[in-house]
């Protein structure tokens, strides 16, 4: 029982020139209709840009805002230790005083470390039960 390989391998070859004319034809049309899109969409945007220019250029101009007037506050706070300072560290009063938008602060000083905490002791074991 012989087969014609030659006429099925024409076929199959006139299939695959056929399938690559078709893709390439639809990847022409797609790109055709997306510039003739954004062509569209261009002219569609300029012509509103031109009336929205247009009618901006007829209409009266809004009087400009006036600044209001800036009013400056200065605030003086004095800060004493409390007396159960640490050895190293002074207690003492720090105050500042602006006169212009930045106030000048003293350096503060370190904050003392909380004092230790014993660790929880451990939950006593479970009691055995019946069942194991």
């Amino acid at each position: 029982m012989s087969r014609d390989t030659a006429s099925r391998d024409r076929k199959l070859s006139a299939l695959a020139v056929m399938t690559g004319g078709i893709t390439a034809a639809t990847l022409v049309g797609t790109g055709l209709v997306t510039g003739l899109a954004a062509e569209f969409t261009t002219q569609k945007t300029q012509a509103k840009a031109e009336s929205k220019a247009a009618a901006l250029g007829s209409a009266p101009t809004p009087p400009a805002a006036t600044p209001l007037p800036v009013r400056t506050v200065v605030t003086t706070r004095i800060v004493q230790a409390s007396p159960q300072t640490v050895q190293g560290q002074s207690g003492g009063t720090s105050s500042s005083s602006s006169s212009g938008s930045a106030a000048v602060r003293a350096p503060a000083a370190p904050a003392r470390a909380p004092a230790p905490v014993a660790a929880p002791k451990p939950a006593a074991p479970p009691a055995p039960s019946a069942a194991s």
